[in-house]
This record gives C-alpha cells, structure tokens and sequence, in this order.
C-alpha cells in the first residue's frame, strides 16, 4: 500500500496468475494468456459454422502479427487448410520478409497508413515511414485484396491536405498495380477510422499515462470533410 493505494511492483511479476486466484474479491484478472497453435484452431473452428453463416472469418491482429510470422504462419495455413477467409492487420513497420511470408495463406490485408511526410509521422510515432511506404508498394504488386486505413487523430493527420497525401498515395498504388497487369486481382480500397478512447481505460490498469486524454474526438462533420478530400483523389474511400 502507497497512500492508501495499492502499488503493483510489476518487475517482480512471474505472470503465474496466482494473485488473480487468491484474490478474494475477484479485483484481480489475468488479460491474456499464452496458448499453442492447436489451442488457438480449437477455439477458432468451435465458431466454423458462425463464418459459414456470415461470410466472415479469421483476422490477426495485434499489436503486429508479422513480428510473430511463425506463429501466425501456421495459424493461417491451418485456416486456410479449414477453408476459412484470413487477413491480417499491420502497420507495415516490419521487414518485407515477414510480411511475404504471410501472403500466400492471407486473403485480405488491412494496413495503417498514418502519414506520408516522414517528419509528421517520425514525430507522431516515433519510427520513419519509408519501410511502411515501400511494403504498401510490393503489397499492391501482390494483387491481394488490401483496405488501407487512416485512423483520423485530431493535430496529427486530420486536415484535408494529409488526407489527400495519403489517398493520391494509394491512387498511385491502385495505378501501379494496373501497370503490371493485376488489375483483375483483388481491390485496393482506402477507410477512415475516427479516433476513439476505447483503450483508455487499459492505462491505469497497466500503471501507464494515457497521452490522449484530452483529445477531441473528430465529429461526423469533420470526417465527411476528409472522406469527400479523399474520394476527390479517384479512390474508392469510406469510413467509421
């Protein structure tokens, strides 16, 4: 106890679960646990005739499953092998390896775009945007099916004039799939995403300060601008 508050000494955890046991009041809970590739596929195919039924399927997401390609590998070949829909979501900030590797077991690609001035984007993430820039380019030459996304975060990529960069930017990718002849391969389509504060309250459980907290969510208003600035590029845009 601090100040009459408990204090988590978290470099001291084993992650053994144990606490959440023993915990009386049930104030503890483990978020997450490590699972093998069989236990993963028994808890996806238990929901089979649910994808059957929706024309839905399989998606990994993350954090980044390209920086676990192994694991996700065998995840989406056994799919695959199942007959289920895959697709993966990324930023695009791994090596062109990791991601290759996934492409022949994935249907659908659902990669981040958030900035194209390197600068805006090294300051708002803290990584340069020329890896995630050159993958977006080999990923239109593989003629998957790819939703390119921008999520929309106010003072740092929701004027009309960045919303365009990166829809122009995804028009050069659409035309340069054309140029090599995959235009009759899968769709490259662009989506919006407002910001929310869904995860806000995952912070203080991690002993974290959550930075966005005084962020102003974008209003409907604001996101009809940026989709029309984007649909004004020649590409096929949405968003929510």
């Amino acid at each position: 106890m601090h100040d009459g508050a408990h204090v988590f000494l978290r470099e001291k955890c084993e992650l053994s679960g144990m606490c959440v046991e023993t915990c009386y009041s049930r104030a503890l809970q483990m978020e997450g646990r490590v699972m093998t590739v069989e236990q993963v596929m028994e808890e996806v195919l238990s929901d089979k005739s649910f994808y059957e039924s929706s024309g839905g399927g399989v998606t990994l997401s993350g954090g980044e499953p390209a920086l676990s390609k192994d694991f996700a590998l065998e995840i989406l070949e056994q799919c695959k092998n199942h007959q289920l829909h895959t697709a993966i979501e990324t930023c695009g900030e791994v090596p062109w390896t990791s991601l290759e590797t996934l492409l022949p077991f994935t249907d659908l690609i659902m990669m981040d775009i958030k900035q194209i001035d390197p600068d805006k984007h090294q300051l708002a993430t803290g990584q340069p945007n020329d890896r995630i820039l050159s993958n977006a380019r080999q990923l239109a030459l593989s003629g998957k099916t790819i939703v390119f996304r921008t999520p929309v975060v106010p003072s740092v990529n929701d004027s009309e004039e960045e919303i365009r960069q990166i829809a122009a930017f995804v028009r050069e990718l659409i035309e340069l799939r054309k140029s090599a002849g995959q235009n009759g391969n899968g769709e490259i389509t662009y989506e919006l995403l407002a910001f929310h504060k869904l995860a806000a309250g995952k912070y203080p459980s991690l002993g974290l300060d959550y930075k966005a907290r005084d962020v102003e969510l974008p209003t409907k208003e604001q996101m009809t601008a940026l989709l029309n600035a984007a649909r004004r590029c020649g590409v096929d845009a949405s968003m929510r």
